[in-house]
């Protein structure tokens, strides 16, 4: 008797609709907003840019050279931290078809700091202009109107304060101080004319 090692093997060819269940959720992902995401990032061009490579020696990656690199388009994209996106990784179809895995419910990721692990290993292999020239002669034939040059005018408060009452209190001293200073000063200069 012939011993089945691997189920996914297996699963195409068997016409029961528990095997099909997995299709729903790809075509599902493909539609989303998250599925679009994806298609309009060119994870493998940029992995090999950035010479990120499957170990071959040790103990086997987990994430792919591209699921690496969509790990971290996704932790931007939900701007999770770094366990609740291993939870949210670990719970989410779509998330792990975003990031190319499948984790199984029943021995989920515990090591969220896989994320951290991750990210310092990009960032030591990190080149923004090289990253830049992939995603323009990806997104070039998308783009319209090259010659024009646009930038972001928004304008932020940048003297944000929480409003605490010896906050508020040291404020209105300092505004009545300097109230005062500038009556005292315009009373010398009459004095003076």
């Amino acid at each position: 008797m012939i011993k089945i090692q691997k189920l996914s093997d297996l699963a195409p060819t068997l016409g029961f609709s528990e095997f099909d269940f997995y299709s729903g959720y790809q075509s599902s992902f493909s539609s989303s907003e998250l599925g679009q995401l994806h298609s309009a990032i060119p994870f493998s061009d940029l992995a090999s840019r950035l010479g990120l490579r499957n170990s071959s020696v040790g103990r086997t990656n987990y994430f792919s050279p591209e699921g690496k690199l969509a790990l971290m388009f996704l932790k931007s994209y939900t701007g999770l931290s770094d366990s609740l996106l291993i939870a949210d990784l670990n719970s989410n179809i779509h998330y792990q078809l975003f990031c190319g895995v499948r984790i199984n419910p029943l021995s989920p990721l515990t090591n969220f700091k896989i994320v951290s692990q991750i990210r310092c290993e990009i960032a030591s292999l990190l080149d923004i202009d090289s990253l830049q020239q992939v995603l323009a002669s990806y997104w070039k034939p998308y783009m319209e109107n090259l010659s024009v040059l646009m930038t972001d005018a928004t304008c932020y408060e940048s003297h944000l304060r929480y409003p605490t009452s010896i906050k508020i209190l040291v404020s209105v001293c300092l505004s009545r101080c300097f109230v005062a200073y500038n009556n005292v000063i315009n009373l010398l200069n009459l004095f003076n004319n």
